[in-house]
């Protein structure tokens, strides 16, 4: 049974990978190219996002999973309000010490302002969370604990980021996807605790998410990084904290 398990999650995040990033692919080696985008590349693009739901949909469906997938969605409204706000909250602190000591924020909040932006509220927590949260969580955390599985799922979480690391000036972000991945181990724990003090609520799992896209620290400038760093020291501060609840409530 254990054997079974494991061999679904790992074969869930390669199709992960490959359907997203073969989706966002056009996209990416038309930029790299400096051509145009094809009519295309843009709606592929956007459904790349739903890379993880249909890997989740692949593994799960033949095993009569799929129940396991969309998860149960009753909880208390309060957790779907904290994880909405969670991400904002983490950008708000950051941005808070970043003027403490002298920086002098762009903007505080980085609100969706074009369609584009607006769309990817929806789509991407939609598209993720089901495959994240609802398929590999569990998984993760029956086989390496609260922790350890939270921060594995936020490494392969991150990773899976790579297809969007390319720019529309056709290079690669290094710097962006190295926040990348330095950061979402520590939102996995964040967003592992809300999700398991919830019940495991996909409610609190797609609103935690949507939180991230509403205002998103990563399109802060990069000319002082002292804003990115600190962000990094806030969000792992907090999940050192809701780290030590996932503890204990595992242990309980």
């Amino acid at each position: 049974m254990r054997a079974r398990a494991d061999t679904g999650t790992t074969v869930f995040f390669v199709l992960a990978c490959a359907i997203t990033w073969l989706l966002a692919f056009p996209t990416a080696w038309a930029w790299m190219h400096h051509r145009p985008l094809p009519p295309y590349a843009i709606a592929l693009a956007g459904l790349s996002a739903f890379g993880p739901l249909l890997a989740a949909l692949a593994v799960a469906g033949p095993r009569g999973q799929l129940r396991q997938v969309f998860g149960r969605w009753r909880t208390n409204p309060v957790w779907i309000l904290v994880a909405l706000l969670g991400a904002p909250l983490v950008h708000a602190i950051a941005t808070l010490l970043f003027a403490a000591v002298g920086g002098h924020p762009t903007q505080w909040f980085y609100l969706p302002n074009t369609p584009e932006l607006a769309a990817a509220l929806v789509v991407f927590p939609l598209g993720e969370e089901f495959g994240w949260r609802g398929f590999a969580h569990p998984r993760l955390v029956a086989r390496f604990g609260a922790v350890r599985g939270c921060l594995i799922l936020g490494a392969l979480w991150g990773l899976w980021h790579l297809a969007y690391s390319v720019t529309p000036e056709g290079r690669f972000d290094l710097l962006g996807f190295g926040l990348v991945m330095a950061a979402l181990p520590f939102y996995s724990v964040l967003l592992g605790w809300l999700f398991e003090r919830a019940d495991r609520s996909m409610a609190v799992a797609i609103a935690g998410h949507v939180g991230a896209h509403l205002d998103k620290v990563d399109r802060a400038p990069r000319a002082d990084l002292r804003l990115q760093v600190l962000h990094l020291f806030v969000v792992a501060g907090l999940a050192v904290v809701a780290g030590g609840a996932l503890a204990r409530r595992a242990r309980r």
